[in-house]
């Protein structure tokens, strides 16, 4: 028999299977117990790991805690998988928060009812749509660890993080855009803001863009790079959907109607005010002369 089940006390199943034998001869067993008051649930578990065995992908328990195992994938697969804010932002969450709280459990022993305790605790004190995010990184860590054979199945799976709603976004109606508009005339970020409310476009697009991203006649801009600020260094980069495999430039139009009138009023005034801003920011340059420096973030995100 490869594999049977006992019951060892109520609301207790433990596991037993063959693995094989050591290079000796020895016999080698796993044991693994599994906390249900229904004897289905350890059946489940014991179909699972002889069909792990019968796969090839079977891995002898040890005692990788959840912490370990967050920082190998953190390291070894999101790091190079991912885009570095994401890594930054997965790696804030995980040692502010899920490490310190689940940290020492090993992979075997975080059950659905330890994860969905954590997050009734962290609800109090966070908004329920952070700890969202908490779930979807536990989630995704313990997705990659059934990938790997360190688990049988997802507990996340079992567990529900709290629901929330999220709030309605309110935008300008377009008289209080020509008020903006009207108001910003003067500023000397007046072209980005004037592109902004034309296109759309994000903040990380806006400060990467270059003239030569500007076609005049087709009205049209192509976004080729962003320029995100990670740990105080600001680094141009191209847009995460350019980096996929047959992805061509996004293009953004301007309205049709706001930039006509911009074209005949403003554009030669913008092409000669565009010019190096403060040293303090030494950046590839936004729209305007190559070789000089760019707006950086913390302009651009000041009230005008």
């Amino acid at each position: 028999m490869r594999g049977y089940l006992r019951q060892k006390s109520k609301g207790s199943w433990q596991i037993t299977i063959d693995t094989g034998t050591s290079p000796d001869g020895e016999r080698r067993r796993h044991f693994e117990t599994v906390h249900s008051s229904r004897k289905s649930d350890a059946q489940k578990r014991l179909t699972e790991l002889l069909t792990s065995l019968d796969k090839g992908v079977y891995t002898p328990p040890g005692k990788l805690t959840l912490a370990t195992h967050i920082q190998n994938w953190l390291t070894g697969y999101v790091k190079t998988n991912c885009s570095p804010r994401t890594y930054d932002g997965y790696q804030s969450i995980a040692e502010r928060h899920i490490i310190p709280a689940l940290g020492q459990y090993q992979l075997k022993h975080l059950h659905p009812q330890i994860i969905q305790a954590y997050y009734g605790k962290a609800v109090e004190k966070l908004s329920p749509r952070t700890v969202a995010k908490h779930h979807r990184l536990l989630s995704q860590a313990l997705k990659y660890a059934v990938r790997q054979g360190y688990l049988g199945r997802n507990p996340c799976e079992f567990a529900d993080p709290p629901s929330w709603k999220g709030k309605a976004m309110r935008t300008l109606t377009p008289f209080e855009v020509q008020v903006f508009l009207d108001v910003a005339r003067d500023s000397y970020y007046y072209p980005v803001y004037y592109t902004a409310v034309s296109t759309g476009l994000r903040q990380a697009e806006l400060l990467g863009l270059r003239w030569r991203d500007v076609d005049l006649d087709l009205l049209s801009i192509s976004v080729n790079r962003v320029l995100y600020k990670r740990r105080g260094v600001c680094e141009v980069k191209e847009p995460n959907r350019m980096m996929k495999k047959g992805s061509t430039e996004g293009r953004s139009p301007f309205v049709r109607g706001v930039w006509a009138s911009f074209l005949q009023n403003d554009v030669s005034r913008i092409r000669n005010q565009i010019l190096p801003v403060s040293p303090r920011y030494n950046l590839s340059p936004l729209p305007g002369q190559e070789g000089g420096q760019g707006v950086g973030r913390k302009s651009f995100s000041a009230p005008c």
